[in-house]
């Protein structure tokens, strides 16, 4: 499903109750058995202006181990033998206590080389997370990396398909974010809004992101739905 595919799914979907099954796991790094959960299904009801959901399903957990290593897919024996030094070392350690879980896993799939291209919505999601354990620097340095990420994400795509608007629309939300409302403006009004549909969402995404820029408002905002 394409990024704004998911996201009419998200403000047209109904709720549901989150489900979470407990489950018995063994780490990938080191090998240690732990429990965790597995999530069966999570309640959502709209988004913000920044693609986040709103309800239960921004704020679902990860699998991560006790010696910290956060398990974000199926690893290979190369991957596993790359990253266990890395989770081991000092610097890994101090970045439980000093980041969030999202971006210790863009910490660990940067050592996997991946660009922050390929990284942009995890770095975004770091954010939420910074925000809401309300360490507002931290959020503004995740912004200003996610900001950096999506517009060389669009930079590297040469139609404007569903994944170069959501990568610009996010980067011109993201600056309204940092203070940076005339750059925000700029961004949006840039945009080749002609070739949209007349009743695209992201007409009402656009609009909505440039009310706020427009009045100085930098907080983050739930999507208004007509």
């Amino acid at each position: 499903m394409s990024v704004f595919g998911l996201l009419y799914s998200l403000i047209t979907a109904n709720t549901y109750a989150t489900t979470l099954f407990p489950v018995e796991r063994t780490c990938p790094v080191g090998g240690q058995k732990y429990r965790s959960v597995e999530i069966g299904s999570t309640s959502r009801f709209g988004m913000r202006l920044d693609l986040r959901p709103i309800g239960p399903a921004a704020h679902l957990p990860w699998a991560e181990c006790p010696n910290g290593f956060v398990v974000f897919k199926d690893f290979t024996k190369d991957e596993i033998a790359k990253l266990t030094p890395i989770v081991a070392g000092a610097e890994y350690q101090r970045m439980r206590k000093e980041h969030t879980t999202a971006y210790r896993v863009v910490y660990l799939r940067r050592s996997l080389g991946e660009s922050d291209t390929d990284l942009s919505w995890l770095i975004l999601k770091a954010a939420w997370g910074a925000e809401d354990r309300k360490m507002e620097k931290l959020r503004q340095q995740y912004l200003e990396e996610a900001y950096n990420a999506f517009i060389a994400q669009a930079n590297t795509l040469v139609t404007h398909d569903d994944e170069w608007w959501s990568a610009s629309i996010l980067a011109a939300e993201i600056e309204r974010q940092r203070h940076h409302f005339n750059e925000s403006i700029t961004l949006l009004e840039a945009l080749p809004v002609s070739e949209l549909p007349s009743d695209d969402l992201k007409h009402a995404l656009i609009s909505q992101i440039k009310g706020h820029a427009v009045k100085g408002d930098p907080k983050p905002t739930d999507y208004k739905r007509d």
